[in-house]
């Protein structure tokens, strides 16, 4: 009662509720197998089903003004729910009517104290065949992923008369909304009247704070959102601009991120059917196109499913995972140096080198560092990736090619910087090339183990700093042999290292090849305003606080992007080579950059200057 919905306070708590479903789900689950029958528990953070309809269908609840969020009489809609999917035998329950849906028609307040006014104030639509009060999904998430001064926002459950610090867990007036939902409006003002919803000082128990990552500390919160009720604010649902994405149009089920046409979505809620006119129209038997269909997966989707079938903790920050086809099938070919994207989580994408050998179709062997101070996706990984997980990669990609025909390849790798090294270890092998492996760690050597088991074990060799082995570069590195080339991947002082002993045995630029996994410090650039000329003729404007990719995002213009860094290298365009260019990758050779750029982070050197790209 003390938080405002879109505060810190109210997303912990709610990530509470979650985390205990968590810890019954499992003691459901393992009961339910205990018994003979198979189960698996699908939470917040690792679900396969909708939970909505199954809340409906099991009658715990109905659907609210407030859009697919299920309320419950004596739960109010700030219920967590979760899901135990199981083969045992079982009788459900039906659903339930206890005037919700006269009472929401009624009541608006919850559209009324919406942030970010996703929330219709208007009478119920068609979508997608189902009649609902569509609220604004888009807006809802943009509000809840970009809030600064609270974590997400639930402040429409947080003011509902329904909502447990409501007026309706009073049981006289809940048996009165229930027997005459027309009752609303009244129940609705005399909820205010009350200051229900409202912030109440008294009820706060905890401090509004943050974490510092350069301090290492908690220190008082910059902002926090403590909103008061709009008591006098009138919501016309006339005055509103909403967007819709029916199923036609609704980003594919790929855990990826998907453009999204707003001008279009717009356009698509205010052509919504009324239920009145729906009706009348399948009475008529005018049914083309009352239901959109589903948006069709495309041909080669970003994205597809694997199977984690095995996991090696090979030391306390390091493991290794074996991914293969669900139906057993073989996996897309890859060519050594490759990595995949993996989608951790929706918000989670990351990249990583294959290591296992290419010829290999039946699996894929990724290894992964537990990154502490990273941006969480190893964190992640480390944590919930078990056998049996099922995941999404992309298809193999290669930013760092192996030149097979090369008299002499040295394989350079510093701690998880090995990974790559493999893939190239083993083509190499495969080939009959000549080669030699240098495996430098400070410490455990997680993949030494998997390389001594190896056909090429003879031409690898461990240098381990924390036994008196460190790697002497200007000794391991011949002079160079025309032709030859060398392949680096670890720590950016390691590959600095490894690249000025070449260099200082006569290695030339175009011989030298790295893989970064992290983004190295960089210079202090100044950015300055300049013009992206596309290969029609248009002009897209890019001021001095925007990168190239988000001035051709926000004029409709979708680029592929991954890091945002500069280190993928998935958004390199063309370019015409007549402008300065102020190149600030880390994919990119010098040869390279002579035709194409980055445009997540690279600009032309000079300020006011025109860039032509091949878009």
């Amino acid at each position: 009662e003390g938080a405002s919905g879109d505060d810190w306070i109210s997303v912990a708590q709610s990530m509470r509720a979650y985390l205990r479903f968590s810890l019954q789900g499992g003691v459901i689950a393992e009961q339910v197998r205990r018994m003979g029958y198979s189960a698996r528990v699908h939470s917040v953070l690792d679900g396969e089903v909708l939970q909505p309809p199954l809340l409906l269908l099991s009658g715990l609840g109905e659907v609210s003004r407030i859009g697919e969020v299920i309320l419950n009489p004596f739960l109010g809609p700030r219920l967590k729910s979760g899901v135990v999917t199981t083969d045992m035998p079982m009788t459900h329950d039906r659903p339930i009517d206890f005037g919700l849906q006269r009472f929401c028609q009624s009541c608006r307040k919850c559209a009324r104290e919406c942030p970010s006014g996703a929330i219709t104030a208007g009478p119920k639509v068609m979508y997608n065949g189902y009649e609902i009060w569509k609220s604004d999904a888009e807006k809802c998430a943009r509000y809840r992923i970009t809030n600064t001064a609270g974590g997400m926002c639930g402040r429409c459950m947080k003011t509902c008369p329904w909502n447990l610090e409501g007026l309706l867990v009073e049981e006289p007036f809940r048996r009165l909304a229930i027997a005459l939902p027309a009752t609303a409006p009244i129940l609705s003002r005399l909820d205010d009247v009350l200051g229900r919803g409202g912030i109440n000082p008294v009820k706060k128990w905890w401090w509004d704070v943050e974490l510092d990552p350069r301090a290492g500390r908690y220190v008082p919160a910059r902002a926090v959102n403590a909103r008061g009720l709009n008591r006098d604010l009138v919501l016309k649902p006339e005055d509103q601009t909403l967007a819709v994405y029916p199923a036609d149009v609704m980003p594919n089920p790929l855990p990826v991120t998907q453009p999204l046409d707003r001008e279009a979505g717009i356009a698509r809620y205010r052509a919504l059917l009324t239920p009145e006119e729906y009706r009348n129209r399948l009475a008529r038997g005018q049914v083309e196109g009352l239901a959109p269909g589903p948006r069709p997966i495309p041909a080669d989707p970003p994205v597809f499913p694997v199977l984690l079938t095995r996991r090696d903790d090979l030391s306390p920050d390091v493991v290794r995972f074996e991914l293969t086809r669900p139906d057993g099938g073989p996996l897309p070919a890859f060519d050594a140096g490759a990595h995949v994207d993996v989608v951790i989580a929706p918000e989670y994408q990351r990249q990583y080198s294959l290591a296992g050998d290419p010829a290999d179709s039946t699996r894929y062997v990724l290894g992964v560092q537990r990154e502490p101070q990273g941006r969480g996706g190893s964190m992640l990984m480390h944590r919930v990736f078990r056998q049996g997980r099922r995941l999404f990669i992309s298809a193999p990609r290669n930013h760092f090619p192996l030149t097979e025909d090369a008299p002499f390849s040295l394989l350079m790798g510093g701690g998880i910087g090995i990974t790559p090294m493999l893939t190239m270890a083993h083509r190499l092998h495969a080939l009959g090339r000549d080669f030699a492996l240098h495996y430098s760690v400070r410490g455990a050597a997680p993949f030494w183990g998997e390389i001594a088991a190896t056909g090429w074990a003879g031409k690898a060799h461990l240098h381990n700093s924390a036994e008196g082995g460190r790697a002497d570069l200007a000794a391991l590195i011949p002079d160079y042999l025309a032709g030859a080339r060398l392949y680096t991947c670890g720590g950016g002082a390691y590959m600095d290292a490894v690249f000025a002993a070449a260099q200082a045995r006569g290695w030339p630029d175009d011989a030298l090849s790295r893989e970064f996994f992290a983004v190295p410090e960089a210079p202090p650039f100044v950015n300055h305003a300049f013009t992206l000329r596309l290969s029609s003729g248009r002009e897209v404007p890019v001021t001095a606080d925007q990168t190239a990719t988000e001035a051709l995002e926000a004029v409709g213009i979708s680029v592929p992007m991954k890091c945002k860094d500069g280190i993928c290298g998935v958004c390199a365009v063309a370019h015409k080579g007549t402008t300065p260019i102020e190149h600030r990758d880390y994919v990119l050779s010098a040869k390279e950059r002579e035709a194409r750029v980055i445009l997540c982070c690279s600009r032309p050197a000079e300020p006011g200057a025109v860039l032509e790209v091949g878009l």
